[in-house]
């Protein structure tokens, strides 16, 4: 199938991802089967979209035509049948547990046509996993948005093992069709590119305040003031939902061992439910605001949060998991980062982050700061650019 054959597209799970994903492809001339479990829950995420479609022709983004054509594109469904039977692509955007998704495949593989895509929109999970539950793995892959789908550019495109070559090329120009940029994830890997860089980061930022390093503001003020980050861990923590870190976080642990092990701040302030800016409260309390402009910055904190990023950039580089340039577009794309994660490093010097990694590793034995041979010989080399 190329994109040329595309003209329907079923997008399973009706939440925030699956109703802003189901948005953007009716703006962009598809039709649209936007399927939940019950018709509450899919007529919501359809006058999600219908709100947000008039807000967009309120601002002149586009014309009054233009969001009445997106709204009549969009069906709203509960039976899978009527979501997936006349679909040239199948979007998955339900919650992010194994036996929710294997159900769900289950049923799209009796309704779907024959030479139907699939893509999920996991963050983190296996992709090759997620195919073997489908009887078509050759016709999976990863379609990975980004939260708010309507806003953020980025589309994660993630080969799992058994992903033919062509379905890829197919999705990845799907995505520019959608007005997106697709970045090639070559390798089933967890947490991707993004999160794979992104969410350990953010567990060493909790971490750093556990221990005493640092206080919460001086974390985020260096992360804006002395990196260039558009906003500090902990805000993003809490933009992202302090649930969904913890949840990829216990994700990467248990698949990649100790070296992913969970802040206990992270734990608590999600056991307490500071889940972030959608419960009012996270790390910061958001009737007050955040607070950290003008804390002091500290070069040990940036040395650890960019520490922490470059390993698990090594890690990737290492695998063949994505190139250098990938690497550098999604963490822009879908981090908001001032440059990429390699060009971050490369501006630090790996040399001064091995030694902040092997100094803490020395004092505390921690496995997140186990230094990867590819950083190590990157850093002998002069740079990830120069290995």
């Amino acid at each position: 199938m190329t994109i040329n054959d595309i003209d329907t597209i079923a997008v399973l799970g009706a939440g925030t991802m699956g109703h802003g994903i189901a948005q953007v492809a009716s703006l962009s001339g598809y039709q649209v089967r936007l399927r939940d479990i019950n018709e509450d829950l899919v007529q919501n995420g359809y006058d999600q979209i219908d709100s947000s479609l008039a807000k967009m022709a309120d601002r002149e983004y586009i014309t009054e035509a233009d969001a009445d054509a997106a709204r009549d594109r969009i069906d709203p469904v509960v039976p899978v049948e009527d979501a997936v039977s006349d679909a040239d692509v199948v979007i998955e955007a339900v919650p992010e547990d194994m036996d929710i998704k294997e159900a769900v495949y289950t049923e799209v593989d009796e309704y779907a046509p024959e030479q139907a895509i699939y893509g999920t929109n996991t963050s983190s999970l296996s992709i090759t996993d997620l195919s073997e539950l489908t009887d078509r793995p050759g016709q999976f892959c990863g379609m990975h948005f980004f939260n708010p789908p309507t806003r953020m550019d980025l589309v994660e495109v993630i080969r799992g093992a058994h992903t033919d070559d062509e379905i890829l090329d197919t999705v990845e120009a799907l995505a520019e069709d959608l007005g997106k940029t697709p970045v090639r994830v070559q390798k089933d890997s967890p947490g991707f590119i993004v999160n794979r860089i992104l969410i350990p980061m953010l567990n060493e930022a909790a971490w750093l305040v556990e221990e005493g390093v640092a206080t919460v503001e001086e974390v985020d003020s260096t992360a804006t003031a002395s990196i260039g980050l558009p906003m500090g861990a902990f805000e993003l923590s809490d933009t992202i939902g302090n649930d969904v870190t913890l949840h990829i976080m216990d994700y990467l642990h248990e698949v990649l061992g100790d070296a992913y092990e969970p802040a206990p701040l992270l734990e608590t302030a999600v056991d307490d439910d500071r889940l972030g800016r959608k419960t009012g409260e996270g790390f910061y309390d958001y009737d007050d605001g955040t607070d950290y402009e003008g804390a002091p910055v500290s070069t040990e904190v940036e040395h650890h949060l960019l520490g922490v990023m470059a390993n698990e950039t090594a890690n990737l580089l290492a695998d063949d998991v994505a190139t250098i340039e990938a690497i550098d577009q999604a963490m822009q794309l879908g981090a908001g980062f001032p440059e990429g994660a390699v060009t971050l490093a490369d501006a630090a010097g790996l040399e001064t982050l091995v030694e902040t990694l092997d100094a803490a590793y020395e004092e505390s034995g921690a496995e997140r700061y186990n230094v990867a041979d590819y950083l190590r010989t990157a850093a002998d080399a002069g740079g990830f650019t120069d290995r």
